[in-house]
């Protein structure tokens, strides 16, 4: 039986891929507030010391979690928000994770293929926040995230990809102008599609030896050109470490 961590168990995308992979007989680990928070790594260290504990290995991690502010507001390190939800706390679990994925487990973070640019520095700063630009930056930031760990998590036999579920219906950008809101409730697909596609991702032997592969569904897709290179992708990296303080890791 494959054991599945999944962040944002209780989301659209999220409870309906623990639906899905529960249906494959998987042993899933929900992981969703109150008692894991995103926005607090203190609460992701913690999260990650009970998991390693219980010991065994984790054959899949689903970085599905996510969220949108419209203001700046900061997390619970002093941190942004978004940028601390979307991206620093996925970083940070991964890498905790690190020793129990050993051995042939997934790391699978949903994102979208955003052509913004990251730039850490106007992310942390409130005089030039805007609640786009920085929710663009952190799905650019996932798929960086996902390439970087795919060339160093080699030597650990760890997979990492990245997975589009497109248009979703969900409360994700509920604090989003009406017009968006509006035109989002229109084109938007029930997120069984997005659990069953996950599932299978994450489960199916057929993607077994997959890594550094963006997805859309359970096709590859290409990755905006903006989010390959290499060395931005481990500067990236570098600062991140710096900014949830992390020793070891991948």
């Amino acid at each position: 039986m494959a054991t599945v961590v999944v962040t944002g168990a209780t989301g659209a995308i999220g409870s309906a891929t623990a639906a899905a992979l529960t249906e494959r007989r998987a042993q899933v680990i929900p992981l969703s507030r109150p008692s894991f928070d995103l926005s607090s790594l203190a609460s992701v260290r913690a999260t990650a010391r009970e998991l390693n504990r219980g010991g065994g290995h984790i054959d899949v991690l689903l970085n599905i979690a996510a969220v949108y502010w419209p203001r700046f507001q900061k997390s619970a390190d002093g941190l942004e928000l978004m940028f601390t939800v979307n991206h620093l706390a996925p970083f940070l679990l991964t890498n905790l994770l690190r020793d129990r994925l050993v051995g042939g487990g997934r790391v699978i973070t949903v994102t979208a293929p955003s052509t913004t640019r990251v730039d850490v520095d106007r992310l942390l700063d409130r005089d030039h926040f805007h609640a786009f630009h920085s929710f663009g930056a952190t799905k650019a930031a996932n798929l960086m995230f996902t390439f970087e760990l795919a060339r160093r998590a080699k030597r650990w036999d760890v997979r990492a990809n990245a997975f589009h579920p497109g248009i979703v219906r969900s409360d994700l950008m509920g604090e989003s102008p009406a017009p968006l809101r509006f035109a989002t409730r229109f084109f938007a697909r029930d997120p069984e599609r997005a659990g069953q596609d996950l599932a299978e991702l994450a489960l199916s032997p057929a993607h077994a030896g997959t890594t550094g592969w963006f997805f859309k569904g359970t096709r590859r897709i290409d990755p905006p050109k903006s989010t390959l290179d290499t060395a931005h992708q481990a500067a990236l990296w570098k600062r991140s470490a710096e900014l949830v303080e992390l020793e070891g890791g991948f």
